[in-house]
């Protein structure tokens, strides 16, 4: 996985449309212009690791969720779902 940041801008995007926001809306409550907050969300500006985290923060996500698209919740839950499949081959196995 590499940084891309036509990704990331889809990702606020889909944050920012999902909490029915406006770009000027959004890039008021971030103290920043909407114009900078379309080139985030197009790709065209990679943003400082400042406004990345107020983004994540705002929008209650994890930073590497913003970034590369992963959610940890769903990384626990294919953890758990795997440990216990574990499980139940190896009590398959004693039957």
């Amino acid at each position: 996985m590499s940084f891309d940041p036509n990704a990331i801008g889809n990702r606020i995007f889909t944050l920012r449309t999902n909490a029915k926001l406006s770009q000027e809306k959004l890039a008021e409550k971030l103290g920043v212009s909407h114009r900078h907050l379309g080139d985030l969300e197009r790709g065209s500006s990679n943003g400082s690791v400042k406004i990345l985290i107020d983004i994540a923060e705002y929008f209650h996500v994890s930073m590497d969720y913003l970034l590369l698209g992963r959610d940890p919740s769903r990384d626990q839950f294919q953890n758990e779902l795997q440990a216990a499949i574990d499980h139940l081959e190896k009590i398959k196995g004693l039957l």
